[in-house]
């Protein structure tokens, strides 16, 4: 299928589009991995595995990454990611699905939270993390965000092949790929959808924080349209970025606008 089907058939972008269907983006990336080692397990499902995926990348990825250093996530921690990850699908139901996948949570030594597209579907929690509820929650949003998202970037790359590295974001971070940037401004529309859904919930402590991530979503789309280095699956999901950027600059005229068409 085409970059237009596949975002047809798995409903849109996760964490944005409340037609989403993450069954249909995972069973796509089973068959790509499948593709790339037609024997390697027995049944489909058995790509999505972590570890197994992570073997697949370590065979045929063109780069390397050198594996931080980890160790299992405590009970308390353990414990605490499933308090907040109850706290996270409770308000936004239509989640649920993102974050049920297969994957693995470890425990880092510093910083905050990390992704990689070579570890596939690996979430490294730092002490950061557990600095307080509302962290890690947006901290599970932001990686689930990334793992979803490296999922589509698995069937169709976001930007083409001579995308320059030295995009700036709008925390300041230098030495950033087209990609990078798309990725950074998905996980802000991501956790302030669901702030502004907890904001019209009564929530009025979270306004603060969803108006600094409405404007970090747009100053990473003003990137992205400065040197436009998408291709045609990367223009898509910021066509759908940039929608849900109006929806949440509607919130700020009006707060007590009705949920609408936002994922809830």
């Amino acid at each position: 299928m085409d970059h237009r089907t596949l975002l047809t058939e798995i409903g849109g972008v996760p964490f944005i589009d409340e037609a989403f269907k993450p069954k249909a983006l995972l069973t796509a990336v089973a068959l790509v991995r499948r593709s790339a080692e037609p024997t390697a397990f027995p049944a489909l499902g058995a790509y999505l595995d972590p570890e197994n995926a992570k073997s697949i990348f370590d065979r045929h990825a063109t780069s390397k990454v050198s594996d931080v250093a980890w160790e299992e996530l405590g009970a308390a921690e353990a414990e605490d990611v499933a308090h907040a990850t109850g706290l996270v699908v409770g308000s936004m139901p239509a989640w649920q699905g993102l974050f049920t996948l297969p994957k693995r949570y470890r425990r880092m030594p510093t910083s905050t939270s990390s992704t990689s597209v070579l570890v596939p579907q690996t979430i490294y929690l730092g002490p950061g993390a557990f600095r307080d509820e509302e962290t890690l929650r947006e901290t599970l949003i932001h990686e689930h965000a990334h793992i979803w998202l490296n999922f589509i970037a698995e069937v169709y790359d976001l930007q083409v092949p001579d995308a320059p590295n030295d995009y700036v974001l709008p925390s300041g971070t230098s030495g950033k790929t087209y990609r990078g940037v798309m990725f950074a401004a998905h996980f802000a529309a991501a956790a302030a959808s669901a702030l502004r859904r907890r904001h019209l919930d009564g929530e009025t402590h979270v306004r603060e924080r969803l108006h600094y991530l409405t404007g970090y979503l747009d100053g990473c789309l003003t990137a992205m349209d400065e040197r436009p280095y998408g291709s045609p699956a990367g223009d898509l999901v910021k066509h759908t970025l940039a929608g849900r950027l109006d929806d949440l600059t509607r919130h700020f005229h009006d707060p007590a606008i009705p949920g609408g068409h936002l994922a809830r």
